[in-house]
C-alpha cells in the first residue's frame, strides 16, 4: 500500500494555470459561437454577449465557494464525532434542501424574473458559510448544509434558464458544454484551494473564504444583469400570464425521454455525493492522504468534468443527445469501478479523472435535451425538475453509501456505487432523439 505523503509539486502552480485556462476556454469557445450567430450584429448582441459571460462568472463563483469547503467538511465533522452514516446525512442535507427548493424557484423565476432568486441564493450561502464558524456538533452541520442547499436551489434554475433564453437551439449543446466547463472548473479548483487554505490557515479560514466568494457572486449579479432582467420582466410577466397557463411542461410523446435524461443526471448526483462524503475518507484509509492530496484528487475530478463538457456538447449538437449521454455515463462507471481496485495515489487519481471525464461528456447532452423537450414558456420549471433529479441522486447516494460503508466498509460502498452506476447509465437507451427547431420558431414561442 502506498503511503507517500509528499504532495506532487505540479499542483502548487495549478491555481494560476487554471485561471489562464478559464480565460482561454471562455474566449475561444465564445468566439466560435459568436461567429455563427446570425444576430451578432443586432442592437442587442453586445448586451447578450455580456450577460452570457456574466452567467459563466456566476456559475464559477457558486461552485468555487462550495468547493472550497468540500475537503474540510467530512474530515471536520468526523473529528467532531460524526460517523460515516452521520456524514452521509450531513452531505445529503444540502442536496435534500436544494431538491425541495429548485422546482418552486424555477417556477418563480418564470414569473418574476431570474435575477433576484440568484441574488437570494448567493446571500443564503454566504449566511450558512458564516454560521459554520459557530458549529460544534454534527446536528448543526446538518442545519447549515440545509440552509446552503436552499441557497443553491434558488440560483441554479434561473441561471440555466437565462442561458437557454439567450442561445440558439442548434448551439445549445456546445453552450451548455461551455457553461458546464466553467461550472466544473469551480468544482475542481475549489477543493484544491480549500485543501491549501485548510492546511495553512485552518478550517475556519475555509468557511470565511466561502462567505467572501458568495458575497462576490451576489454583488456581481446585482451590478451586471439587474437592468436587463428588469426590462425583460414586465414583458415576460404579461406574456406568461396569458399564454403559459395550461401549457404542457413537456412536449407530447417526450416524457419518457425527459425522464431518462433526468435519471442520467441523477447518476451524476450519486457520484457527487459519494465523492463529497466518502472519497476523502477513502483516500485517507488507502493512502494516509493529507488535505492537499485530497484536494488534488477532487481537483482532477473537477478538471475531468470541466474539459470534457465542450466536446460532449458539440457531439450532442451534431449526433444527437442519446449517444453522448449513454457513452459518457458508461465511461464514468468504468472510472468508479476502478476506484475499488486502486492501489496507490496515481491509480486513484486516474480513476477519479476518468469518472469525471465520462460524466462531463454526458452532462451537456441531457441539459440540452431538457431545453429541447420542454415548453419554452416553462423553461425555468423544467430545469427545476432536471436539477432536482441531480439532487435526488445526491440525497440517496449520500444516505445509502454512508450506511453501506458502516456495514461493509468503504470498499463495499465503492463497489456498490459502481454497480448502481451501471444500472442508472443504461437508462440512456430510452432517450428519443428530437428535431432541433429553427431559432425563428422558438423565438415566436418564447416570451423573452
Amino acid at each position: 500500500m502506498v503511503r507517500n505523503r509528499d504532495f506532487p509539486c505540479i499542483f502548487r502552480f495549478c491555481p494560476g494555470a487554471c485561471s489562464a485556462i478559464i480565460a482561454t476556454t471562455i474566449q475561444r469557445d465564445w468566439n466560435n459561437w459568436a461567429s455563427t450567430d446570425p444576430a451578432r450584429n443586432g442592437r442587442n448582441a453586445n448586451m447578450k454577449n455580456q450577460q452570457i459571460l456574466v452567467l459563466y462568472a456566476l456559475a464559477f463563483l457558486a461552485t468555487l465557494g462550495y468547493g472550497i469547503m468540500i475537503p474540510t467538511l467530512s474530515v471536520h465533522a468526523h473529528a467532531l464525532g460524526a460517523d460515516h452514516g452521520a456524514i452521509g446525512v450531513i452531505i445529503s442535507a444540502f442536496a435534500a434542501a436544494q431538491l425541495l427548493t429548485q422546482i418552486p424557484m424555477g417556477r418563480l423565476s418564470d414569473r418574476i424574473g431570474r435575477v433576484y432568486p440568484v441574488i437570494s441564493g448567493f446571500g443564503l450561502m454566504a449566511l450558512a458559510a458564516t454560521l459554520y464558524h459557530f458549529a460544534t456538533i454534527p446536528g448543526q452541520f446538518v442545519a447549515l448544509q440545509a440552509l446552503a442547499g436552499v441557497g443553491a436551489g434558488c440560483l441554479w434554475p434561473p441561471l440555466l434558464a437565462m442561458l437557454t433564453d439567450n442561445v440558439d437551439p442548434a448551439e445549445r449543446g456546445r453552450m451548455m458544454g461551455i457553461f458546464n466547463t466553467v461550472f466544473f472548473l469551480g468544482v475542481g479548483i475549489g477543493p484544491l484551494l480549500g485543501g491549501f487554505i485548510a492546511g495553512t490557515f485552518g478550517h475556519n479560514a475555509v468557511f470565511s473564504a466561502w462567505t467572501g466568494v458568495s458575497l462576490l457572486g451576489a454583488l456581481l449579479c446585482l451590478a451586471a444583469i439587474k437592468e436587463s432582467a428588469t426590462e425583460r420582466r414586465a414583458a415576460a410577466a404579461k406574456s406568461r400570464a396569458s399564454s403559459a397557463e395550461g401549457a404542457p411542461l413537456i412536449k407530447p410523446g417526450l416524457w419518457t425521454t425527459f425522464a431518462a435524461g433526468c435519471v442520467i443526471r441523477a447518476r451524476g448526483g450519486v457520484c457527487t455525493s459519494f465523492n463529497n462524503a466518502l472519497l476523502p475518507l477513502y483516500a485517507i484509509a488507502l493512502l494516509d492522504a493529507t488535505p492537499a492530496m485530497i484536494g488534488s484528487i477532487m481537483f482532477i475530478h473537477g478538471m475531468g468534468l470541466a474539459f470534457f463538457n465542450i466536446p460532449g456538447g458539440m457531439m450532442s449538437d451534431r449526433m444527437g443527445r442519446r449517444f453522448p449521454a449513454l457513452a459518457g455515463s458508461l465511461v464514468a462507471t468504468a472510472g468508479v469501478l476502478w476506484y475499488s481496485v486502486a492501489s496507490g495515489y496515481w491509480a486513484l487519481f486516474a480513476a477519479v479523472a476518468l469518472a469525471g471525464a465520462g460524466a462531463a461528456f454526458a452532462t451537456p447532452a441531457v441539459a440540452a435535451l431538457t431545453a429541447d423537450v420542454c415548453d419554452p414558456r416553462r423553461r425555468g420549471e423544467a430545469f427545476g425538475y432536471f436539477l432536482t433529479s441531480f439532487n435526488l441522486g445526491m440525497v440517496l447516494g449520500a444516505l445509502v453509501f454512508g450506511f453501506v460503508s458502516d456495514i461493509l466498509g468503504l470498499w463495499g460502498a465503492v463497489f456498490a456505487w459502481g454497480i448502481s452506476s451501471v444500472v442508472l447509465s443504461l437508462f440512456g437507451l430510452l432517450i428519443r432523439e428530437t428535431a432541433i427547431q429553427p431559432a425563428a420558431v422558438l423565438a415566436s414561442q418564447s416570451p423573452a
